[in-house]
């Protein structure tokens, strides 16, 4: 992994075949002091991809109710990722495809880079945000 900030706050991470994605991200997170922003681009390939989605609409209160995790083998192309950051911490969701079946959902830890992975944060400036648990026990963003 290697990262390049620019003098407007935004921040470049380069993954390399190997890194982890979202673990790399959450690095390039604390390295740069992101406590508030969003990935607004990200692409690259994965050897396998992880993911949850949500797949019920009456939202049971344990939150493993309402989730289908995907752990998928494969050379995945991602097209997009992006989400915001609170706390430090990225919540980010993830579009790939794999020359068969395009899935998307929320980016799980684990995923390697394939080829290679180009991230692109950016900082929020007089903005703290914080995730509370809102109505059916779904994480939401609050001022902090």
């Amino acid at each position: 992994m290697e990262t390049f900030e620019s003098e407007d706050g935004h921040v470049v991470v380069r993954l390399d075949r190997g890194d982890l994605a979202l673990e790399s991200i959450e690095q390039a997170c604390a390295e740069h002091e992101v406590d508030t922003g969003a990935v607004v681009s990200g692409i690259g390939t994965f050897s396998n991809l992880n993911i949850h989605y949500v797949n019920r609409t009456d939202l049971p209160e344990n939150q493993a109710d309402r989730n289908v995790t995907l752990e998928l083998d494969g050379s995945w192309e991602v097209t997009n990722v992006g989400g915001a950051i609170a706390d430090g911490e990225p919540h980010l969701h993830v579009t790939a495809f794999n020359g068969e079946r395009t899935v998307g959902g929320h980016l799980e830890h684990g995923c390697a880079v394939n080829v290679l992975g180009e991230f692109t944060i950016r900082k929020f400036e007089g903005l703290s945000l914080t995730r509370e648990p809102g109505e059916n026990n779904v994480s939401q963003l609050t001022r902090r």
